[in-house]
C-alpha cells in the first residue's frame, strides 16, 4: 500500500508527465507558427504529396460508411489495401472527421501534436513503472524520447509515430512476460504496433529479439555460462516466441493481404548492392550526437539522428564506466545499445532491418530504438546514484564534446553540399557555428547533472530547463528551411480549385463513358515553395487521372506507363506528364484542364477509348522495353491492330551540335519530319530539372522541366517540315539527336476508327469512385480483335465473367488486364477480390483462439 506521501508523489508525477510535454510541444508549434497555433500548416515533404490526399480518401469513405478494396483514384487503378495498412490505420486518424477537407492540414497538425505528446507520456510512465520510481528525471526521459532526433527529422511521416507511442508500453509488457509470466500487455501492444503500421511492426519485432537478449544477459548469474543460461530460461524464451507468434497471427487479416499486395510493387526485388559487406556511415556520424546535426534540407540523406539530449547521451557514457553499475548490467546494456548501433552501421543488417530494402530517403528508420535504450539505461544509472561520480561525469562530457568535434572535422573534410535531387552523399556540409551551441549546452548539462548528484533541487529544475531548450532548439533546426504552407491560402485555393474542377466533373458524370483527366492546377501548385507534381490530387478532387506517388505503387502501373513515355523518378512515382496521341487515346485521357488564377482552360479530346478497348491477340505477347518509349508506342499500336505497319517515325537529323557555355550546355538539333502528326522528344533516364526546351525559338512550358523523364511534345508537324530543337541544360545530356519521334496521325486515326466501334462501354461510371472493386459493361467484339484490354494494372485479384461465365484474367501489354472474348455482343462483369483476405482472416481467428486457449490452459494449470 502506498503511503499518503507516496500517492501525492505519484499524482504529481502523472500531472507533470502530461502537462510538461503539452506545454513544450505547444510552445514549439506556437514559435514555428503551425496551425491551429499559427498561420502555417505542415504540408511539407510527404505530408503534401501523400498524407493529405490519403486522408481525404479516408475521410470520404468514413463519411459514407463505404470501403472499396480497389480505387480508380490512384493512378490508373490500384488496390487500397496496402495504402490503408501502411498509412491510415492509426486510431488517431479519426481526428480528421472533425474537419472539412479544406481544413485537413489543421487536422494533420493536430494529429502530430497529439502523437508527440503521447510519445513523451508513454516513455515517462514506462520509466516510472519499470523502476517503480516516480521521479522528475522520468519526465525528462519522456521529453527526450518524444522529441528525439528521429522525431525531429521524421515527425511529418506521422504513421510511424504510433510505434513510438506503443513501444514503451510493449517493452513494459515484455518485462512483465519475462519476470511474471503475464503476457496480456505485451500481446496487446505488439498487436497495436503491427496494426497501425506493419513496417514499424517489423522493425520493432527485430528489436524485441535484442531486448529479450538484454533481459537474459541482465539476469544471468555470474556463475552460469551463456548456453546454460539459455537452457535455464528456455521456458521464458518459448513463451516469448509463442506469444510473439500469436500476436502476429492475430493481425494476419491485415498482414497477409498487404504482403501479397506489396509483392506487386517494385519493392519485391532484392538488390545485391544492398547486402555488400560495408558500413553505412563514416566518422562524421558523431555530429548527430549533438544538437542541430541535421536540418530539413538533409531529411532524405544524413547520418543516424542519434540526438536524444546531452543529458542522456552523457548519462549513457557514464553508465558504462560507473563503478555503481554492475558489470552484468553493463554487458546487457551493451548487447542492446551495441546491437542497435551495429544494426544501423553494417549494411546487410541495416537492409534486413529495413525489410530487405534500403530506404528511398529518410534513412536509419530504427534510430528511435537507440534513443529509447540510452534513455532507459541513463535513468537506471541515475537511480543507482551515478550522477554523484563528478569526475566521471566531467570526463564523459569532455569525451562527448571531443567526439562531436571529430565528427565536425570529418564532416567538413568529407561533407558535400546537397545538390538538388541528389541523394548519394553520406553527410551534408555542417553549420560549424552550431558547434558552439553544442559545447555550451554540454557544459550547462554537465554542471546541472553534478548539482543533481549533490541533491540540489534547483539543479534538477535547471537540468530540465536546459534539456527542454536543447530539444526545442534541435527540433527547430531540424525544421529549418521547411517550406511551410499558409493555411488560409490553402483553404481559399482549394475551394476555388474544387469549384472549377467540379464544373468539369458535372460534364463527365453526365456522359455514359469512363474518362481520365489531366489537371494542371497552377494556383494549387503555387501554394508550395518546392516543385509540386500533384501526384495524388485525384483523391482530393475525386477524378480519374494517371499520376500517383506511394510506397505501395503497383509495379505494372509504373513499368507500363513509364515505358510508354510518362514521367517517372523511381518505383514509387508516376506523373501525369508524358502523354502522346497514342496513350491519350488508349488510356482515355479525354480532359486536359489547366487551372489558372481566374479560371480554367479546358481541352476536350473528341476521341478516347475509355476504360477498355479490343485488341488483337498479339497484345498478349507484347513486351515493353525500358528506355525505348518510341519503339514501345509503335509496338503497342501494332499489337492492338494486329499488323506490322509503322506508326511512329524517327525524323531525319540534318545537323546536331553541342555548345559548352560557362553555366550550361546547349544542344541544337535540326531535323526533317518524316511523317505528319505530333512530334515528341524523349530523353531516357534523365531528371529534367534545370533543363529548358525551345522549338524554332519558342520556349516550351516549364512544366516539362520537371523531376523525372517524360515524353515532351514539340508540336504538330507536316511531313518534310524542317524544325530546330534547342536545349539548355545545367548537366550534360547524351544521344539527344536519337530521342526524337513523330506519330503518323492518319494511320493512328484508322486504328481509332475501328476501336470506336469496339469499346468497352462501362455502365454507371459515376459509381466507380465508390465501388471500384465491382463494375460491368458491354462490348461488341469483331473478328480482328478478340482480347479485351482494360487500362488498369494486372492484378490476380481481378475476376471476370463474360455473359455470366467465368473467364481467366491475362496479363497483356506488358502489365495490363486482359480477357479473351469471342465475336459478338457481350456483357462483362469485373470483381476485385482482396487476395489473402480469407487466409488472413482464418489465421487471425487461429491466433485469437490460440491466445484464448493458452490463457485458459495456463489458468487451469496454475489452479491444479
Amino acid at each position: 500500500m502506498l503511503s499518503q506521501r507516496g500517492r501525492q508523489t505519484k499524482r504529481s508525477f502523472y500531472i507533470l508527465a502530461v502537462l510538461i510535454p503539452i506545454l513544450l510541444v505547444s510552445a514549439l508549434f506556437v514559435v514555428i507558427g503551425i496551425a491551429p497555433f499559427g498561420s502555417h500548416n505542415l504540408l511539407v515533404s510527404d505530408l503534401s504529396t501523400q498524407y493529405l490526399q490519403f486522408f481525404a480518401e479516408l475521410k470520404h469513405q468514413l463519411a459514407h460508411f463505404s470501403f472499396s478494396g480497389y480505387s480508380f483514384l490512384m493512378s490508373i487503378g490500384d488496390s487500397l489495401v496496402p495504402i490503408y495498412a501502411y498509412y491510415l490505420l492509426s486510431p488517431l486518424n479519426l481526428i480528421i472527421m472533425l474537419f472539412g477537407t479544406a481544413q485537413l492540414p489543421i487536422a494533420i497538425d493536430l494529429i502530430i501534436w497529439v502523437k508527440l505528446i503521447l510519445c513523451s507520456i508513454s516513455m515517462s510512465v514506462f520509466l516510472a513503472k519499470k523502476y517503480q520510481n516516480y521521479d522528475l528525471m522520468a519526465v525528462y526521459g519522456g521529453l527526450a524520447y518524444g522529441l528525439c532526433g528521429f522525431v525531429a527529422m521524421y515527425f511529418y511521416d506521422l504513421m510511424w509515430l504510433d510505434a513510438l507511442i506503443w513501444l514503451p508500453v510493449m517493452v513494459y509488457g515484455l518485462e512483465k512476460l519475462y519476470y511474471h509470466g503475464k503476457p496480456a500487455l505485451y500481446v496487446v501492444s505488439l498487436i497495436m504496433i503491427i496494426f497501425t503500421n506493419f513496417y514499424m511492426g517489423y522493425i520493432i519485432c527485430i528489436f524485441n529479439v535484442l531486448y529479450m537478449a538484454y533481459l537474459l544477459k541482465k539476469n544471468q548469474p555470474y556463475s552460469l555460462p551463456f548456453f546454460q543460461n539459455l537452457k535455464a530460461n528456455w521456458q521464458k524464451i518459448s513463451w516469448f516466441i509463442w506469444y510473439s507468434l500469436l500476436a502476429g497471427m492475430s493481425v494476419a487479416v491485415i498482414l497477409i493481404p498487404t504482403a501479397i499486395a506489396m509483392m506487386a510493387t517494385g519493392k519485391k526485388d532484392l538488390l545485391a548492392a544492398n547486402f555488400l559487406v560495408k558500413g553505412t556511415f563514416g566518422l562524421s556520424f558523431p555530429v548527430n550526437l549533438g544538437v542541430g546535426g541535421n536540418d530539413f534540407a538533409g531529411r532524405l540523406v544524413h547520418n543516424p539522428s542519434f540526438f536524444t539530449g546531452s543529458l542522456f547521451i552523457i548519462g549513457a557514457i557514464v553508465y558504462f564506466f560507473s563503478k555503481l553499475v554492475s558489470q552484468r548490467d553493463k554487458q546487457a546494456a551493451g548487447i542492446l545499445i551495441g546491437g542497435i548501433f551495429v544494426g544501423m552501421w553494417f549494411l546487410p543488417l541495416n537492409t534486413i532491418w529495413h525489410m530487405m530494402q534500403q530506404p528511398a530517403g529518410f534513412p536509419f528508420r530504427m534510430v528511435f530504438l537507440f534513443s529509447f535504450a540510452i534513455i532507459m539505461v541513463t535513468y537506471e544509472g541515475y537511480l543507482q546514484g551515478m550522477f554523484a561520480e563528478e569526475k566521471l561525469l566531467i570526463r564523459s562530457a569532455v569525451g562527448l564534446g571531443a567526439a562531436i568535434l571529430i565528427g565536425y572535422i570529418f564532416a567538413n573534410i568529407e561533407g558535400q553540399k546537397l545538390m538538388e535531387f541528389r541523394f548519394d552523399i553520406p553527410q551534408l556540409s555542417v553549420r560549424n557555428i552550431i558547434f558552439a551551441f553544442v559545447v555550451g549546452l554540454i557544459f550547462l548539462t554537465t554542471i546541472a547533472m553534478i548539482g543533481v548528484g549533490r541533491q540540489r533541487g534547483t539543479s534538477r529544475i535547471f537540468l530540465g530547463v536546459v534539456l527542454a531548450f536543447e530539444l526545442s532548439l534541435n527540433f527547430m533546426i531540424a525544421t529549418d528551411g521547411a517550406p511551410l504552407g499558409n493555411q488560409k491560402a490553402f483553404e481559399r485555393t482549394y475551394a476555388q480549385s474544387t469549384r472549377l474542377i467540379g464544373s468539369v466533373e458535372k460534364r463527365y458524370q453526365s456522359d455514359d463513358g469512363f474518362y481520365r483527366f489531366l489537371i494542371i492546377d497552377k494556383p494549387f501548385r503555387d501554394l508550395f515553395k518546392v516543385p509540386y507534381s500533384g501526384y495524388n490530387d485525384s483523391f482530393l478532387y475525386r477524378n480519374h487521372g494517371i499520376s500517383s506517388y506511394s510506397s505501395t505503387l503497383n509495379a505494372h502501373t509504373h513499368h507500363v506507363l513509364g515505358d510508354l513515355g510518362f514521367s517517372t523518378r523511381n518505383i514509387r512515382r508516376i506523373d501525369m506528364l508524358g502523354g502522346t496521341a497514342i496513350t491519350n487515346y488508349f488510356f482515355g485521357l479525354k480532359y486536359y484542364d489547366v487551372l489558372g488564377r481566374y479560371g480554367n482552360h479546358l481541352t476536350v479530346r473528341k476521341r478516347t477509348s475509355g476504360l477498355g478497348f479490343m485488341a488483337n491477340r498479339q497484345i498478349e505477347d507484347l513486351k515493353l522495353k525500358r528506355g525505348q518509349a518510341f519503339d514501345n508506342l509503335n509496338d503497342f499500336v501494332q499489337a492492338t491492330a494486329g499488323n506490322q505497319r509503322q506508326y511512329v517515325y524517327a525524323p531525319t537529323i540534318i545537323s546536331s551540335a553541342k555548345f559548352v557555355h560557362r553555366d550550361y550546355f546547349e544542344y541544337k538539333v535540326k531535323f526533317w519530319a518524316n511523317t505528319t502528326g505530333p512530334h515528341y522528344l524523349y530523353i531516357p533516364r534523365v531528371r529534367l530539372i534545370n533543363v529548358s526546351f525551345y522549338i524554332n525559338g519558342q520556349k516550351l512550358s516549364k512544366l516539362y522541366s520537371g523531376l523525372g523523364t517524360e515524353m515532351i511534345p514539340m508540336g504538330y508537324m507536316q511531313k518534310g517540315q524542317i524544325s530546330t530543337l534547342t536545349i539548355h541544360s545545367t548537366k550534360e545530356l547524351h544521344h539527344v539527336a536519337g530521342d526524337l519521334g513523330g506519330i503518323d496521325l492518319a494511320k493512328l486515326r484508322q486504328v481509332e476508327n475501328y476501336q470506336d466501334n469496339h469499346k468497352f462501354k462501362l455502365q454507371n461510371p459515376s459509381l466507380l469512385n465508390e465501388h471500384g472493386a465491382h463494375f460491368k459493361g458491354h462490348v461488341t467484339v469483331g473478328k480482328r480483335a478478340q482480347t479485351l484490354v482494360l487500362t488498369i494494372p494486372f492484378d490476380k485479384g481481378w475476376q471476370a465473367k463474360v455473359d455470366g461465365h467465368q473467364r481467366p484474367i491475362k496479363k497483356v501489354a506488358g502489365g495490363l488486364v486482359g480477357v479473351r472474348v469471342t465475336p459478338g455482343k457481350h456483357q462483362i462483369a469485373f470483381n476485385y477480390h482482396i487476395r489473402g483476405l480469407l487466409a488472413g482472416a482464418l489465421l487471425t481467428i487461429v491466433g485469437l483462439l490460440g491466445l484464448t486457449g493458452t490463457a485458459i490452459w495456463r489458468r487451469l494449470k496454475s489452479n491444479m
